[in-house]
């Protein structure tokens, strides 16, 4: 069977996992960065593009990403004409990420939810976006939540070295520079918590000038966008991970690659992250450098605490391994189903 797993973006975690899980082919439709007022034009080259790729590839399976939702859409017409399976995967529910309560949440609201409903099937990432298609009354919402197979890399003192010779090592990534990710908090509760140091990744056109608009840093160590095996390499060997953010309803898919690593966690508390961490996470309530400086703290001061939340994201990565297979036995049943 032959599934192609389309994207109109230059990346996505999310369906280089899924398409791995289902053997699928993975097509990013995607000419790099424009202006948002060309949005209309993009969204019509990425149209036909998406025509000529799925009449010539003819698979039996299309699996697209929403959002946009007019990528799935424009998948609608080749799988009608052939009777081919249309697959959508929410990695959010854009109408309301995006828009919230703004003018045109409503017609792409409207446009989602005929997605949802023409679809064969639609997959989301957790519970709470499950419950939203399922009030637009799409068809089969499954849940599959993102997942990171385990870190292979050990703790190596060399890495550790590299950024610190002392005290307590932390990471904050997974960022792609967006407003509501807050780098700038990570970074002075860090600078703010003597006795730890924060590595910072992420890509310089959107990170670097956020970072140095922040003045000298002691404690804070701006890495750029490193490859994968020295990403893993950090990870491995750090202390612990902050993820802090004002994004209401996004798990960041480097909470995953930290329960890969078994890396205890300070987050934002949010509703959907709750949803699937639990009690596996250091929480902070608002996106504070004071509160998270304080957490930071509570680590330096009592090694048994970070032991103690090391032990629960262990458990929480056995915990998505079991449940992963469990999702995706019900996905390949869902797309093998005739």
């Amino acid at each position: 069977m032959k599934i192609a797993c389309l994207v109109w973006a230059s990346f996505s975690d999310r369906m280089d996992e899924l398409a791995n899980a289902v053997s699928g082919e993975r097509k990013n439709i995607n000419f790099g960065y424009l202006p948002k007022y060309l949005a209309p034009l993009k969204y019509l080259a990425f149209f036909a593009a998406t025509q000529a790729y799925l009449f010539s590839t003819r698979p039996d399976v299309v699996y697209a990403q929403n959002p946009p939702v007019f990528c799935p859409y424009a998948c609608l017409p080749y799988c009608k004409l052939s009777g081919k399976k249309l697959m959508i995967d929410h990695h959010n529910v854009w109408s309301v990420k995006s828009f919230g309560q703004s003018v045109i949440s409503q017609p792409l609201a409207l446009l989602e939810k005929v997605a949802g409903m023409l679809a064969y099937a639609n997959t989301v990432p957790h519970s709470v976006w499950k419950a939203a298609l399922e009030r637009f009354s799409a068809k089969r919402v499954l849940v599959v939540k993102d997942f990171v197979a385990a870190n292979p890399f050990p703790r190596d003192e060399a890495v550790r070295r590299s950024i610190s010779t002392s005290g307590l090592i932390g990471i904050a990534s997974g960022h792609q520079g967006l407003p509501e990710e807050r780098v700038e908090v990570e970074a002075m509760a860090a600078e703010a918590a003597s006795g730890a140091t924060l590595a910072i990744t992420g890509p310089p056109e959107r990170l670097a000038s956020r970072i140095n608009s922040l003045g000298p840093l002691s404690h804070v160590k701006y890495m750029g966008y490193l490859p994968k095996s020295e990403y893993d390499a950090l990870k491995a060997s750090c202390d612990f991970g902050l993820n802090i953010s004002d994004e209401p309803y996004t798990v960041n898919h480097v909470l995953f690659e930290y329960a890969a690593s078994s890396l205890p966690t300070i987050s934002t508390r949010r509703e959907v992250i709750e949803s699937v961490f639990g009690d596996s996470l250091v929480y902070v309530e608002d996106s504070d450098a004071r509160e998270v400086t304080e957490r930071i703290k509570s680590f330096l001061v009592n090694p048994s605490l970070l032991s103690e939340y090391r032990n629960r994201m262990s458990r929480k990565f056995h915990e998505l391994e079991r449940s992963r297979a469990e999702e995706l036995e019900a996905l390949q049943l869902l797309i093998t189903a005739k």
